[in-house]
């Protein structure tokens, strides 16, 4: 297998030169395609809207204050101590039966198993990601089991624990074989599926450890937390921050607790398209608790992972904790304040695999929320000035080129809106949504068309600005892209999420001796907000059409490098963004190909998938290109004789 690229040259030179190179059979014919994009919801794995799923609840005792489970969030699998250990508020519930991609369960007041809309919409959306959030509040005597729980403990003394009497933690120690089992069941679901796994381990997953009073009007509550969940905040449940476990001296319990879920990361690393590096604050949101607010704790957390984790795959966390695990690991003072003065990181480099979260994402204030400003506090407080401003985060963000994942937040206003909202998600190359969370129906209702997307946007210079309404910032103007005249502003959202990829030209060596080479160059075009982060094989398949002969070759082509226009130009005519893709292959080297019709396939899927063709990446093409038995995308024919 040779790869050849072309930079200058053009027409017959061109041609000449490939001939020359290759030794091809035959000249390259365009194929019969349509080489347009199909508006249509595409599940990819690695990006998307997806939404969390609900254990196996009755709907109607989901977020009850008096429900006997509890209040219940979704997709929070409370892990185990062993068989005997309730799941919920001293109730066993039943095991989730089922897949989280095949069967998900989308929860709008009623099941709804084959329509999985968007929240407060009509817009469905078929997920590739399975949300696996794992509560080890079992394994903290700092972590409340249940509200009521929190509640008793309160020293308001608003109620107790109707069964107990008394506040229920968790019990601070290694996660047993049992835990261990019931997390590697759990992924082994999402494996045989067609999805990927999106993981996040915490201690607080329900929130129990923090106070919100929107939830319980009848009370008057403060809002705010009670104390951290983590089992390294030192309270008289929880004496000790360090495990002391023999080998493990220097670790702490959240370290041992991770160093523990190494294998697991190991075992599932085909399935996993990242990791969220909870485990600090209630939610594991990395806010609130004393741990989520010390700089030193990122550099044991984030170290811990990168350990942990394979290389292959990313971790994502807040800017705060970002900055606070670089300064610590490289010597540097950067903050909020020069945060887009960091350089881009290197490839392969531990800062590469980083992403971003944002739990209010498009809230539609200055920080959404505190999400992108949060740990501002805490590196002023270590490094000194550290002014947030949303530009820069974005800006930096754009310059990391990682996962974006969101909870919706949707607000109304610049950020919130559409086309503010388009422009924004470009820059920052979001990548995943949980489609649950936000107001959508406000992009719902935005009608995609020019004359709505073109006009030209005006944005605040600053947070004083946003509030008063007088915008003097920097004046932009989205892209408009015919393709989805008349569709919503969801459906556009929702489809360049992440990547996506629409084959713009393929030639192929019209004929081929048995022993010579199979010439192809095409031309790819990535119309997502991001790019494609996680590696993936690009092979070649050659189906015969008369009989069931079948050849397969790995390329050298890296999906990586199809990279996403900078400036959120997602049109057809925009050629600049093309990529060019180049293959020639030796049909010797493949055994005997005997002579005959062959369809050309090419097909995207991770290295380490373990599945036939699950998991691979589908072309946005419109057109029948799509083998699903395969795995594969039809990319024309030729003829071996």
């Amino acid at each position: 297998m040779k790869k050849f690229t072309s930079h200058i040259l053009h027409g017959k030179i061109l041609f000449i030169a490939l001939l020359f190179i290759a030794g091809c059979d035959s000249p390259l014919k365009l194929q019969n395609l349509d080489y347009t994009e199909d508006p249509i919801d595409i599940p990819n794995p690695d990006r998307g809207a997806y939404r969390g799923r609900w254990q196996n609840i009755p709907p109607e005792l989901v977020n009850e204050i008096n429900s006997p489970y509890g209040i219940t969030p979704e997709v929070d699998h409370r892990v185990p101590v062993d068989e005997t250990t309730p799941l919920y508020h001293g109730r066993q519930v039943p095991t989730v039966e089922g897949d989280d991609i095949v069967e998900t369960e989308f929860y709008n007041g009623v099941n709804q198993k084959d329509k999985p809309y968007i929240g407060g919409t009509g817009v469905s959306a078929f997920p590739s990601i399975s949300f696996m959030s794992f509560d080890l509040c079992n394994f903290s005597s700092n972590a409340f089991l249940s509200a009521s729980d929190a509640f008793a403990y309160n020293e308001d003394g608003l109620f107790t624990d109707p069964h107990t009497g008394k506040a229920r933690t968790g019990v601070t120690r290694p996660l047993t074989p049992y835990a261990i089992e019931y997390i590697r069941g759990l992924l082994l679901r999402v494996r045989d599926g067609e999805g990927v796994a999106f993981v996040k381990f915490s201690y607080d997953g329900n929130g129990f450890n923090y106070i919100e009073p929107h939830k319980y009007p009848h009370l008057d509550l403060k809002e705010g937390l009670i104390h951290g969940p983590e089992p390294t905040y030192i309270t008289e449940n929880n004496p000790s921050a360090m495990c002391n476990l023999e080998g493990h001296e220097d670790k702490t319990w959240i370290e041992y607790h991770i160093w523990q879920l190494t294998p697991i990361f190991q075992e599932f690393e085909d399935i996993i398209m990242c990791v969220k590096t909870g485990m600090l604050g209630p939610w594991g949101e990395q806010h609130s608790s004393p741990e989520a607010q010390n700089a030193d704790a990122y550099k044991k957390l984030l170290d811990a992972y990168l350990e942990a984790v394979p290389s292959s795959r990313p971790l994502i966390t807040h800017a705060g904790g970002y900055l606070a695990w670089y300064n610590a690991t490289y010597c540097t003072n950067y903050t909020f304040t020069n945060i887009d003065e960091m350089p881009a990181p290197p490839a392969g480099s531990p800062e590469s695999r980083f992403g971003f979260f944002n739990d209010s994402y498009a809230a539609g204030n200055w920080s959404d929320n505190g999400s992108l400003s949060e740990g501002s506090s805490m590196i002023a407080e270590v490094y000194g000035n550290s002014v947030y401003d949303r530009y820069k985060v974005v800006k930096w963000f754009h310059k990391q080129n990682q996962i974006l994942q969101g909870e919706g937040g949707i607000g109304d206003n610049i950020f919130g809106n559409m086309p503010g909202a388009i422009i924004e998600a470009q820059q920052l190359r979001t990548t995943a949504l949980n489609m649950r969370h936000g107001n959508y129906s406000r992009w719902n209702n935005f009608i995609y068309n020019e004359e709505n997307v073109t006009k030209p946007i005006q944005f605040p210079a600053s947070e004083e600005e946003l509030e008063s309404g007088n915008y003097t910032g920097e004046i932009k103007t989205a892209i408009f892209d015919p393709v989805y005249d008349g569709k919503t502003g969801l459906e556009y959202f929702r489809d360049r999420l992440g990547y996506r990829l629409i084959l713009r030209e393929s030639k192929i060596s019209e004929t081929c001796k048995p022993t010579g080479r199979l010439n192809f160059t095409g031309k790819i075009q990535n119309v997502g907000f991001g790019n494609i982060i996680n590696r993936k094989n690009v092979s070649l398949i050659l189906k015969s059409k008369n009989s069931t002969d079948l050849f397969s070759v790995l390329t050298d082509l890296d999906a990586r490098e199809w990279l996403t226009d900078e400036n959120g130009n997602s049109r057809a005519d925009n050629t600049k963004a093309w990529h060019t893709m180049n293959v020639s292959v030796n049909l010797s080297e493949l055994g005997t190909v005997p002579a005959g019709e062959y369809d050309i396939y090419l097909k995207i899927n991770d290295p380490l998938e373990q599945s036939i063709n699950k998991r691979s990446i589908r072309f946005a093409n419109k057109g029948n290109m799509w083998n699903a038995e395969l795995g594969a995308n039809y990319i024309g024919s030729t003829t071996i004789k």
